[in-house]
């Protein structure tokens, strides 16, 4: 087995993931303007919610195959799916051309491209985690980075096409950012066509799936928790700083690149120091100064600073989430690890998924960024509780117990 391919192929489904769900998020004031333009912040909202609501479906679907079948096939099917779909929502017609049918047609792709995304962390996550041969915190971090990458791509993206005349990212940019993204996608398909079965996958015993299923009561709190976080953190900052700030696309375009850009060192660092100090506590103290860096940005943060505040914020919110890809892995057994680790990240979605919409509601109450740091305070407060109700699984874990 060639476990640097099957880890390059698991890292480029983090770019090519966090690169789909980045341009929905950065494009979502537009998008809300051409599809939804009857609803305001909530339709600045919507297409993130399809997307990511949905993923528990493939989590389970395609968990449940690579489980049973192998995490190459799960992975296969998954990489051919969110190609397609990214690429079809860039020759969407808007509302203004065929009415109700365009939000339709966007909500329909979001909701299939949340099934595919979902389904290839089941397979991804947990390829990568059984490969790696040592230093797993560390490739753990590296390998959630990819999330950050894939931002930064689209971030840099959005800020070009903001830049040119004629309010061309709102007229045509959009789209080409859509379209740009089934590139690492293709190329995703030709590295995954290289992809092995781990050894620990090819020996261990085949079981039903859900008795391995123990700890995910466990996980899936953290995981609420941590994806609380980030839809009310990093995933909402384009939204608070366009709808609600009220900056341009080029401003807030810049400002997103540079939160996501600070946060690959990191989840670097996240990782490397959780080879030491262990899972659970650098996902605690992540989650501490998540909390600090939530009060920063939307509480204390002024117009003058925002430069500063943002890469502060974009580097400690990152920290917690690091530990996800090796924490998630080392809880469940090899039998049912794809459908425990995807259901996991996944299944969260459920209550964390709307988290925006959270937002939209508590707005009507408070101010929007208190809205937003209420949620996020929430979201570090369960995933503290989860971590701390949980084992620490660095040196005594399944993935360890059966090699």
């Amino acid at each position: 087995m060639n476990w640097k391919i099957n880890y390059l192929g698991s890292m480029l489904s983090w770019v090519m993931d966090a690169y789909d769900l980045g341009a929905v998020v950065i494009t979502s004031a537009i998008l809300s303007k051409l599809f939804y333009p009857t609803l305001g912040l909530l339709g600045a909202i919507l297409p993130i919610v399809f997307t990511v609501v949905f993923r528990p479906i493939g989590a389970l679907i395609f968990g449940a195959i690579a489980d049973w079948r192998g995490r190459r096939s799960s992975l296969l099917i998954t990489v051919l799916g969110y190609s397609l779909s990214i690429g079809l929502t860039a020759f969407l017609p808007t509302y203004y051309q065929i009415g109700i049918l365009a939000p339709i047609s966007l909500s329909v792709l979001r909701a299939f491209q949340g099934i595919f995304i979902g389904g290839d962390v089941s397979g991804s996550f947990t390829l990568a985690m059984e490969s790696v041969p040592y230093r797993r915190g560390l490739f753990s971090g590296l390998l959630q980075s990819g999330t950050l990458i894939g931002f930064v791509i689209v971030d840099a993206l959005f800020i070009y096409f903001s830049s040119l005349p004629n309010h061309f990212i709102a007229n045509e940019g959009w789209r080409y950012i859509f379209l740009i993204g089934v590139l690492p996608a293709l190329l995703a398909i030709l590295i995954r066509y290289k992809v092995t079965e781990p050894e620990i996958y090819l020996k261990a015993e085949k079981k039903p799936i859900i008795t391995g299923l123990k700890p995910i009561y466990q996980t899936i709190v953290v995981m609420i928790g941590f994806w609380l976080m980030i839809y009310a953190g990093p995933q909402f900052v384009p939204v608070f700083l366009g709808k609600v700030l009220g900056f341009s696309p080029q401003v807030y375009g810049f400002l997103a690149f540079i939160m996501n850009l600070i946060g690959i060192p990191s989840m670097i660092i996240s990782g490397f120091l959780a080879d030491y100090i262990g899972r659970k506590a650098m996902g605690i103290a992540g989650s501490i100064l998540s909390i600090l860096a939530g009060a920063l940005l939307y509480i204390y943060a002024t117009t003058s600073d925002i430069i500063y505040v943002i890469l502060a914020f974009g580097f400690l919110m990152n920290l917690p989430s690091a530990i996800t890809p090796a924490y998630l892995a080392e809880r469940f057994k090899t039998f049912s690890r794809a459908t425990g680790v995807g259901f996991s990240y996944n299944g969260a979605f459920i209550v964390a998924g709307f988290a925006p919409l959270y937002i939209a509601f508590l707005s009507n109450i408070m101010r929007p960024s208190i809205a937003a740091f209420t949620i996020l305070a929430i979201g570090a407060i369960l995933a503290i509780a989860g971590l701390a109700i949980g084992p620490e699984t660095l040196k005594v874990n399944e993935l360890k117990l059966e090699h």
